[in-house]
């Protein structure tokens, strides 16, 4: 085991996470909402037990892998949910200018006002079965709000980075324990590029049953996991770089919970196109991670070098 730590660990957390799928949908009551939503939290947790059973065998300890109460740099802590926060106004960025501005019908149309956000509640209630009388019911209290679009979007942030920064980073730390934590530790020595190359797939991959069964791309799940793996190797890049700066995988948690908290903050303003292309985990919210990493890569040069060093 001590011979192949990256190989072992990846077993443990995909025969966690794919075994507990895959009993779940095999169990009486597998496909209800409250069964789903309790098996995608425990799903997220693979990543730590894997850690839990291969840590002490390995040698390595709590503090290598960023689980510390101490040395905390803060400021990076408060800039990883910025940076989170950024990622749906900058995913709504890139479908209007690829979707409204090139006229690429796979990226929709993007438009942050209340018209649009209502347009929006109208449909999904409809296609939820609602009434019509319940729809209209529903739309009259969203429309007496004094709020315009980019209030409700701020609004939606906030509520994003609360859930982020609470429950959502309690889940979250459960995948980056392992990511950021143990696997980031394992393969740092080689480079920057070569551990976000193979974290981001590797980790994209670990999502495949969840999205061959319909997660965040329901239309194309065959796709999807693909798609998955690039949006992740985009995810690599700003995670490792919080990690790293913060001295903790705290704000590996944070960002990716806050990331979890917020992605959904763009579909009250954007319709139609493919969720491949412009849905909220689709190419425009990886142009927007790329983005976001390609600035740190090239502001912070002194991190490439930091992050070789054991």
């Amino acid at each position: 085991m001590k011979r192949h730590p990256v190989l072992s660990f990846l077993v443990v957390a995909y025969l966690f996470s794919w075994g507990l799928f895959a009993a779940s949908q095999r169990m009486p009551g597998g496909g209800s909402t409250w069964v789903q939503a309790a098996v995608g939290v425990l799903y997220m947790w693979g990543p730590a037990v894997a850690v839990l059973v291969l840590r002490r065998r390995l040698g390595v300890s709590w503090a290598q892998m960023g689980l510390v109460a101490k040395g905390i740099r803060w400021k990076w802590m408060g800039l990883a949910a910025l940076m989170a926060v950024c990622v749906p106004v900058a995913t709504l960025f890139y479908n209007w200018v690829l979707g409204d501005l090139m006229g690429i019908a796979a990226f929709g149309h993007t438009e942050v006002s209340k018209a649009m956000a209502l347009s929006v509640v109208e449909q999904q209630l409809a296609s939820a079965g609602r009434s019509p009388a319940q729809v209209e019911g529903s739309l009259s209290t969203l429309a007496a709000l004094p709020l315009n679009g980019f209030t409700i979007l701020m609004v939606i942030l906030v509520t994003g980075f609360v859930a982020g920064s609470t429950v959502n980073l309690i889940a979250a730390l459960g995948e980056e324990l392992g990511w950021r934590g143990l696997l980031l530790h394992l393969t740092r020595h080689r480079g920057l590029v070569p551990h976000v190359l193979f974290t981001g797939v590797a980790w994209g991959l670990w999502h495949a049953p969840l999205i061959l069964k319909g997660h965040n791309y329901p239309d194309h799940p065959v796709g999807g996991v693909f798609m998955m793996c690039a949006l992740t190797t985009a995810m690599a890049l700003p995670l490792a770089w919080v990690r790293i700066r913060s001295g903790c995988v705290w704000a590996a948690a944070l960002l990716h919970g806050t990331l979890n908290g917020v992605a959904g903050a763009g579909l009250l303003f954007h319709e139609g196109g493919s969720d491949l292309a412009g849905g909220p985990a689709g190419v425009g919210a990886v142009l927007a991670l790329l983005t976001i990493g390609a600035a740190l890569f090239l502001l912070d040069p002194h991190f490439r070098k930091e992050f070789a060093t054991a």
